[in-house]
């Protein structure tokens, strides 16, 4: 009787959390952005997020207490609120998003799709021809392709870091945690790692498909006399390496590494202790040498690539660090602070793994397939954090934490497999886990809650959001159409980015409509001078300003006017070399007199 009530009330919360679901879905599609959005958290309606964290809470709570298809559904569902979240721009109805790289790519598969360029000529293709495809076949237009793209690479992540525990342990509750854990989405770190069409996070979220198919590949001890590509998992596994050099060749190198770490352990057991288990697994000798080929094939192919290691080298050298200093001091926030809201979830998992990691290779993981699966990963992980090193010390501002965005894909597993494992020895001791099974569950969600607000930029991480608007692109192209000979300038950045997303990354180059930045570094571009309309005697010549309501709200509400102030824009056009010569829907050009001193 009272398990027949239990598994009503499994039921009934599965289906408020399913409906919960529903409805805040609804409702942000109901709710589609006017214009810039400085955080998509704030302008997204309350009754989304309600409907997500009662879908989250639904999800994990049967999660954990049920043991046979409730459980699947509970994971579809927290699933499903997960991809929700994922997909709010496309829901919201959002133009496009991302107003840096991801406005470059949009131009490039512009091209693509036009025929002004072959999808081969770019060095990372993938997420560009994925977007192409996604757009003809629903017929949307291509930016929502794209950005549809981004959902199904996210999808793809959260199906295959499950189905690896799964293929690793064959144990029902390490799946469920490292679901779980999935749903954290911790190779996302908003640094060098977004929600965004770009190329090298959407390799990264492809990267449980190679670690799945390897797994399978290699624990098929019955294939091992079988050629390396003579399997269909060999295959798929072949297919998928090349798949992933041709998302992003760098995340490639670096599933090589790890494919390395693995050989190199297969290769010392079977050399030194042939009755272990890792010494009947089959080889991944052939799998690696062929991805290592692919990368080099490729790459090669792309005078851009060889670029990295000339760039990485000069920085090593001269141990000249890149990028700016936020100055979050300035703006009431802290460098500290900034981490612990980046980075404290993935710190808490990463903790679990390591800890199962020693616990493995100190033989006290009894389960002999999850042992090795440890092994694997704890010297496949060893060049990547000499690698992560070597991109630290070059003081680069995104390779690193790049690397670091991929370590967090076999992380996660590790952690949803030491959870299990730990809740296990628990019950063993104490013949009763439920407590502490209430615990874990309240700790995930605690989690979640902490992870969410770092999917997207917004004023929490001291960022304003990469919402691009129709105004915004519709006010650019306007602006490229009648520019005359002058170029466009900008704070902090130019409209190189937006010329590509506008005409085409081809055509824009060809155009040539970009000029000097304004990134406040300058004397006469800060402060009272920038008041003064001092912005023009940054120039050497005539150009253009574009400013946006983006602009206006990233300088004032998150930088909270540190470098341009909001007197400045009150008084921009009041200087004899400043004319305000455009404006629409949230988007001013002003022209800028060099000359005027």
């Amino acid at each position: 009787m009272v398990e027949t009530h239990t598994h009503r009330l499994e039921k009934g919360v599965l289906a408020a959390g399913f409906v919960a679901l529903a409805v805040g879905v609804a409702a942000a599609h109901a709710s589609p952005a006017t214009g810039y959005e400085l955080s998509i958290y704030r302008a997204t309606p309350p009754l989304f997020w309600g409907g997500i964290g009662v879908a989250l809470v639904a999800g994990v709570g049967v999660a954990h207490s049920s043991t046979d298809w409730r459980r699947c559904l509970a994971l579809l569902l927290g699933g499903g609120a997960t991809l929700a979240v994922v997909a709010l721009p496309l829901l919201r109805g959002y133009y496009f998003m991302g107003a840096g790289d991801a406005l470059t790519h949009l131009g490039w598969a512009k091209d693509v799709a036009a025929g002004r360029m072959a999808a081969s000529e770019l060095l990372y293709p993938g997420t560009h021809t994925v977007g192409v495809v996604l757009s003809e076949a629903t017929g949307l237009p291509l930016r929502d392709g794209l950005l549809l793209a981004v959902v199904a690479f996210a999808l793809t992540y959260l199906l295959f870091v499950p189905l690896t525990v799964r293929a690793v342990t064959g144990d029902r509750r390490a799946t469920t945690f490292a679901a779980l854990a999935g749903f954290l989405l911790l190779p996302i770190d908003g640094i060098s790692v977004f929600n965004l069409v770009h190329p090298t996070s959407q390799a990264i979220l492809f990267v449980p498909v190679l670690v799945y198919l390897a797994t399978k590949y290699v624990t098929n001890a019955e294939a091992s006399r079988v050629p390396p590509f003579g399997s269909a998992t060999g295959c798929l596994l072949a297919l998928s390496s090349i798949t992933l050099v041709l998302v992003h060749p760098q995340q490639a190198v670096n599933a090589a590494l790890l494919f390395g770490g693995v050989a190199a352990v297969q290769f010392a057991y079977r050399r030194f202790s042939g009755g272990h288990a890792i010494a009947r697994h089959r080889p991944l000798y052939g799998q690696t040498a062929l991805l290592l080929v692919a990368v080099l094939a490729w790459a090669s192919r792309h005078e851009l690539s060889a670029g990295s290691p000339r760039a990485l080298a000069g920085r090593l050298v001269t141990n000249t660090p890149t990028g700016s200093d936020v100055g979050l001091s300035q703006i009431g926030g802290s460098l500290q602070g900034l981490f612990l809201k980046v980075f404290l979830v993935s710190a808490v998992v990463g903790a679990l793994a390591v800890a199962f990691v020693c616990a493995g290779l100190f033989g006290r993981v009894r389960d002999t397939d999850a042992s090795t699966f440890t092994k694997y990963l704890a010297v496949g992980l060893v060049p990547l954090s000499v690698l992560f090193a070597v991109f630290l010390g070059s003081g680069s501002s995104q390779f690193h934490f790049r690397v670091l965005g991929f370590v967090m894909v076999p992380l996660t597993m590790l952690a949803g497999v030491a959870v299990a494992r730990g809740l296990d020895l628990v019950e063993a001791g104490t013949g009763d886990g439920g407590a502490v099974t209430r615990s874990v569950s309240a700790a995930v969600l605690v989690l979640l809650a902490l992870s969410v607000p770092t999917l997207y930029h917004s004023p929490y991480t001291h960022q304003a959001s990469g919402q691009v608007t129709e105004a915004r692109m519709t006010g650019y192209a306007t602006a490229f159409d009648h520019r005359g000979d002058a170029q466009f300038g900008g704070l902090r950045s130019t409209a190189e980015r937006y010329a590509a997303g506008v005409l085409g990354d081809e055509r824009s180059r060809r155009t040539d409509v970009t000029g000097a930045v304004v990134d406040g570094s300058a004397a006469n571009a800060t402060g009272e001078n920038f008041t003064a309309g001092g912005v023009a005697g940054f120039y050497d010549g005539p150009r253009y300003l574009p400013l946006t309501t983006a602009t206006r709200q990233r300088e004032l509400a998150v930088y909270d006017g540190s470098r341009f102030p909001a007197r400045g824009f009150r008084t921009l056009a009041s200087s004899p070399a400043v004319s305000r010569v455009q404006s629409c829907g949230g988007f001013r050009l002003y022209h800028l007199n060099g000359s005027e001193r």
